[in-house]
């Protein structure tokens, strides 16, 4: 995992201009987030732990609605910037670089656990996902939700291809920058490649960082999810940005 460290780790204090408007971005997703966690488990606040949980884009809007967020993530400087970001928010948000194949965390430390913005294909194999899903679940409390965030992939093109997926103009403190990605398929396995170029100023640096991702079906997690025994498995569409995958840890017999 360490190009995946890197990647985000070179991206931590850029990665908000990923973002027509991040701002706008924190306060949607944590309002979906907290109807799924609330319409699901009846959960509208208390500990919740974010697994994936970047520079703090869901984090920071559940911290607001009111839970008991820790956040954790693989790259120590994303999660940095997501406890300097609260704390100009006036959030508590304790934070933990962590790996989530192997987590510092309790056996059913919290009620819910999520993981969102397609974290889990950096996963570059079946058996590490699932390896993942079994930490999820040792962490939440019997009963207890998980809801996952992924790309719904459809059929990977022929290796070698191409595809330019421009986010655009992005506008932040006066500055103009065009951010885009390239991916360069491998297969089932991708190659992303990020760019965040300054329009504004000729002598700024440009962010470049790639990473590798695993174009893995939703149904293959899906499959994943009920094997590892959670209950209640379901794709939920239209209530996030990405399709979100939930499941129930069993409650002790």
């Amino acid at each position: 995992m360490d190009s995946v460290q890197n990647f985000y780790d070179d991206l931590a204090e850029s990665y908000h201009l990923i973002f027509e408007d991040w701002n706008r971005s924190i306060e949607r997703q944590g309002e979906a987030l907290t109807r799924v966690l609330a319409g699901r488990w009846g959960l509208r606040g208390g500990r919740l732990l974010d697994l994936a949980a970047g520079i703090g884009t869901q984090a920071l809007g559940l911290a607001a609605r009111g839970f008991d967020v820790i956040a954790a993530d693989l790259s120590p400087r994303a999660v940095s910037r997501a406890r300097r970001e609260a704390s100009g928010r006036g959030l508590s948000l304790p934070v933990v670089a962590a790996d989530f194949r192997s987590l510092p965390f309790a056996t059913g430390t919290a009620p819910a656990v999520i993981a969102c913005d397609n974290a889990l294909p950096h996963l570059l194999s079946l058996a590490e996902i699932r390896g993942a899903l079994v930490e999820f679940k040792r962490c939440v409390q019997p009963g207890g939700g998980i809801v996952l965030s992924v790309r719904d992939y459809g059929e990977p093109p022929l290796a070698g291809t191409v595809e330019h997926r421009p986010y655009g103009e992005r506008h932040w403190n006066g500055r103009r920058v065009f951010a885009e990605q390239e991916w360069h398929w491998h297969g089932a396995t991708y190659e992303v490649r990020l760019r965040i170029r300054p329009l504004d100023d000729d002598s700024a640096a440009v962010v470049a960082v790639q990473t590798t991702y695993l174009a893995v079906p939703v149904s293959a997690i899906l499959e994943l999810m009920r094997d590892i025994g959670l209950a209640g498995v379901e794709r939920l569409d239209g209530a996030f940005y990405q399709p979100l995958l939930v499941g129930t840890a069993p409650r002790a017999a």
